[in-house]
């Protein structure tokens, strides 16, 4: 049992760490050609994503020895950071959820919102996670037992755990859930308008082959966004929801075994590895952006317009990029990722 796990944690890990890694260098490297406020949301969710996997190092060496390592310092930054990065990763879901909801329902009222704007709402994000989960430096200590040494989050007693993390639990956890469903019912109406709306057009006007064509391109794009929507909130909710319920019946002592407590924690590390294959590597641009990285062609330094040429010589197109838009260039939608199905 104990090589199982250690050889799924590492298959894991590995992939959560380097698909993370490679997500910040994509969403860098294309970030600066062209601003689009979708790339710092996948920074985000990356690094909050890549935080979570290194720190489960801990775990994995306390899973293998039977006793903590680290220290009363460690158990603390690794119990709050932890906590922390899921806060961040939950909150930077629930807007995106919001963008892309605004995205295709009021196209022209999400352009005309500066990237400025866009980029304090994470800060606001991230500071919210850190002082949410700033009384965790207080709630995790460690605990001898024996000859052993547990980190544990005992520090408040049974009836302060169960009140911080029934407020967690409601107002971080079904509160974006309840939000992100609503939001993708809304996106999901929506595509299906236009597709419908576009289907009747092109029916009843006549349009040329050309025009035919851009209108199957797009209708292919928006089942793809339907695609990923669904794929996102089901990994999330399958991942995340057996957690939360064991967690609070094993907190209000209805259960205590560590069978199920233990699976449903290896569920949400793996989450940190389905995060980078669904939101980064599921557009094509990323995964040119990463066999650049692969083959060592970092242009990152490069001057603006050498970045242009170096993206536009593998589309045929060139565009200049508008800082202030939220949509990528026409260079990058050639490239075969269009932001209209990311935001």
């Amino acid at each position: 049992m104990r090589t199982i796990f250690i050889c799924y944690y590492s298959v894991v890990f590995t992939v959560a760490v380097v698909g993370n890694f490679f997500a910040l260098v994509a969403c860098y490297k294309n970030y600066s050609v062209s601003a689009a406020v979708i790339l710092s949301y996948i920074a985000s969710l990356a690094s909050a994503d890549l935080i979570f996997a290194l720190l489960s190092i801990f775990d994995l060496v306390f899973f293998v020895n039977g006793s903590w390592v680290g220290g009363e310092a460690v158990c603390k930054i690794q119990g709050y950071l932890i906590e922390t990065s899921y806060t961040a990763s939950i909150l930077t879901l629930l807007a995106i959820s919001y963008e892309r909801k605004k995205a295709v329902s009021t196209q022209m009222l999400v352009r005309s919102h500066g990237v400025k704007r866009r980029h304090e709402l994470l800060k606001i994000i991230w500071v919210t996670a850190i002082l949410a989960c700033g009384p965790l430096f207080y709630a995790y200590t460690v605990k001898v037992e024996g000859e052993n040494s547990l980190c544990v989050n005992t520090a408040w007693g049974d009836i302060g755990r169960q009140v911080y993390y029934t407020i967690q639990a409601v107002a971080l956890f079904l509160l974006p859930i309840f939000i992100m469903v609503w939001a993708h019912v809304k996106i999901f109406k929506a595509l299906r308008h236009h597709i419908r709306t576009t289907s009747k057009t092109f029916a009843l006007e006549s349009f040329g082959s050309e025009n035919r064509k851009r209108a199957a391109v797009d209708k292919k794009k928006q089942r793809k966004v339907t695609k990923m929507l669904f794929v996102v909130t089901l990994a999330f909710c399958l991942c995340y929801l057996p957690f939360m319920c064991v967690r609070t019946v094993r907190y209000f002592l209805i259960y205590t075994s560590d069978v199920f407590w233990k699976f449903v924690q290896l569920l949400i590390f793996t989450q940190t590895a389905f995060n980078p294959v669904i939101y980064c590597f599921y557009g094509h641009l990323f995964k040119l952006s990463l066999q650049d990285v692969l083959h060592c062609r970092f242009d990152c330094f490069a001057t603006e317009n050498e970045r242009r040429r170096l993206r536009g010589s593998s589309s045929g197109t060139s565009s200049s990029p508008n800082p202030n838009s939220n949509t990528f260039s026409i260079k990058h939608v050639k490239r075969g990722w269009s932001t209209s199905s990311l935001k």
